[in-house]
């Protein structure tokens, strides 16, 4: 039973968290849980559409990040950057897909969209 309690606990804590920053901004192509109890750690992942250049989108989600109280990322990439090490935080990292790439398992991203992957855990 407390397990079940916990394990609904953290599902609010990282949907709460999701929606502080920004996570669902755009088409909602996903958003699920994975994980937990045996399976490793609870995590969730959101998967949109967003209009605009990768590296805007990608700029602009960072900003959200860092506005809901995570530390500027110390290592970024062109189409991905993680935020590790925030007490109280849990772990999030950002990967973002140009126009033209695939997703796994949701396709090719549209022209003149940005696919963006944010995962919580």
């Amino acid at each position: 039973m407390v397990f079940w309690r916990k394990s609904r606990e953290r599902r609010a804590r990282l949907s709460a968290v999701a929606d502080r920053v920004g996570a669902r901004t755009g088409t909602v192509l996903l958003d699920a849980f994975s994980g937990g109890g045996a399976n490793g750690p609870l995590c969730l992942g959101v998967i949109t559409l967003r209009t605009g250049d990768s590296g805007e989108v990608l700029r602009a989600q960072i900003d959200a990040v860092v506005a809901a109280g995570y530390a500027p990322p110390g290592h970024l990439r062109a189409d991905e950057c993680a935020f590790v090490d925030n007490p109280g935080l849990p772990m999030l990292t950002i990967s973002t897909y140009a126009a033209g790439k695939v997703i796994p398992q949701h396709g090719e991203v549209p022209s003149g969209q940005t696919g963006v992957v944010v995962s919580l855990a």
